[in-house]
């Protein structure tokens, strides 16, 4: 999943349950008190999007019954590639940005994130009534219309005709149907085969949204002409690939039309993988593959730092069990102006999410060494002193949005020893810092 993902760390569904009465019932408690939902429940999938968009976008969607449910972790995905691309691609100095989503869906999905995360416009096409309607109304319940323009246009034509070849635009967007039309059907008169759904968690969707003839190769395909004839006014051409067998004959049509340069990428998330395909026609764009866009960004990053708590040594901190061990060292996260966020939730295994809007823990042993210095004397801190301890360094001061995310997980090993792991997300030093947090943390978990 992408770096910047805010879906890496799964949503607290307990938290959503208790919220959301619309997410509530579809809600489901195990045997070990884990609360989950049925993800083959179309229903459950579309209230689980709705209200994770309501959450953390605050954007109110209805989704239609018989439409595709748009996963988030999917879409974010690919609009960050397609971030990373922009600003590969993309002067500093020019801010607006103005992207093209080809079959827009049930409620303006990417369009209405966009808008909403980054402040991007968008021209939506659809060809489907019901979703065309649908998108209108999701614009324009979120008050977007500023940003958003969604146009109805004929199921012949992707771009060609639809779109003001007058204006410049940075990208296009495309989720293609990914299945073949002519594989539906029954294999004989007295069998009947279900529509494939897509994706297979909570799948409901139209016909028209999962297949097309020819399957998704064909259908870019014919993106790919339109794309050619329409190169100077649309600077990047990207899509979603469904099958990883559809990347080589896709991108021997790319080469065929004359792209100048292409970029593949993977969207990673959970147990589905979809693949993205970007390409220009422009000679002066060079799409190399962003650090966090490569392949395998489902990798995980560097191994946690681990520290290993015995029970003896713990003796005279109080009770030695994994929710005592979380509790002191979430008091020490605390004292470093952490934001924290739960995360799991079990006897032995706890974790929470750690958010550092500034840089409290380097020099902390200078920092502690003159404390004592100060507490010997017997007199307060000159305000001097105090200032140029707390200084941030050059690099915090020329970024004021310093930000460090990690994740620590606490858990039972054996009846005798706990495991402390610190795990970076993304910001600050990256391991180097994580190593500064976890040693001030073992300096005040066992100090005399």
């Amino acid at each position: 999943m992408h770096p910047r993902n805010p879906y890496r760390i799964p949503p607290d569904f307990k938290e959503l349950a208790l919220k959301f009465p619309e997410f509530r019932k579809h809600a489901k408690q195990k045997l070990s008190g884990k609360i989950e939902i049925d993800f083959k429940d179309a229903a459950a999938v579309r209230a689980l999007s709705t209200v994770l968009l309501k959450r953390d976008f605050n954007l109110e969607v209805e989704l239609p019954p018989d439409r595709l449910v748009p996963t988030l972790p999917l879409r974010i995905n690919y609009l960050l590639w397609v971030e990373d691309l922009l600003q590969s691609a993309k002067p500093a100095t020019e801010q607006l940005i103005h992207g093209i989503d080809i079959g827009t869906g049930a409620c303006c999905i990417y369009p209405i994130l966009a808008a909403r995360m980054k402040g991007w416009h968008f021209t939506a096409t659809e060809t489907d009534e019901v979703n065309f309607k649908c998108s209108v109304d999701t614009v324009e319940r979120n008050c977007l219309q500023t940003h958003v323009t969604v146009i109805k246009v004929p199921a012949e034509s992707m771009l060609r005709g639809n779109i003001d070849t007058t204006k410049q635009y940075d990208f296009t967007m495309c989720n293609p149907p990914f299945f073949d039309s002519d594989s539906f059907g029954p294999k004989s008169r007295s069998e009947k085969r279900p529509l494939p759904m897509c994706p297979k968690s909570g799948g409901s969707a139209s016909a028209t949204e999962i297949a097309v003839k020819g399957g998704e190769v064909k259908f870019i395909e014919n993106l790919i002409k339109e794309c050619h004839d329409l190169k100077l006014c649309v600077r990047l051409f990207t899509t979603m690939v469904g099958h990883k067998s559809s990347l080589v004959p896709i991108k021997a049509l790319l080469k065929e039309a004359g792209a100048c340069s292409l970029n593949e990428t993977e969207f990673c998330q959970g147990r589905t993988t979809r693949w993205g395909l970007a390409w220009t026609f422009c000679d002066n764009i060079e799409l190399a593959s962003p650090p966090q866009s490569q392949r395998k960004t489902h990798a995980k990053g560097p191994p946690p730092l681990n520290y290993s708590i015995s029970r003896e040594r713990w003796s005279s901190k109080g009770e030695f069990s994994v929710a005592c061990v979380l509790l002191k060292s979430v008091e020490l996260l605390n004292s470093l102006k952490m934001e924290i966020r739960k995360v799991k939730e079990k006897k032995d295994r706890k974790a929470v999410e750690f958010i550092a809007k500034e840089n409290t823990w380097s020099n902390q042993r200078r920092r502690q060494r003159e404390e004592k210095r100060i507490a010997n004397q017997g007199f307060e801190q000159p305000e001097l002193k105090k200032a140029k301890i707390d200084a941030a360094t050059p690099e915090q001061q020329n970024n004021h949005k310093f930000c460090l995310k990690g994740l620590m997980l606490v858990e039972e090993t054996d009846e005798n020893f706990i495991s402390l792991q610190l795990q970076w997300i993304e910001g600050g030093l990256g391991r180097e810092s994580m190593n500064q947090i976890l040693q001030y943390m073992k300096n005040h978990l066992f100090e005399k």
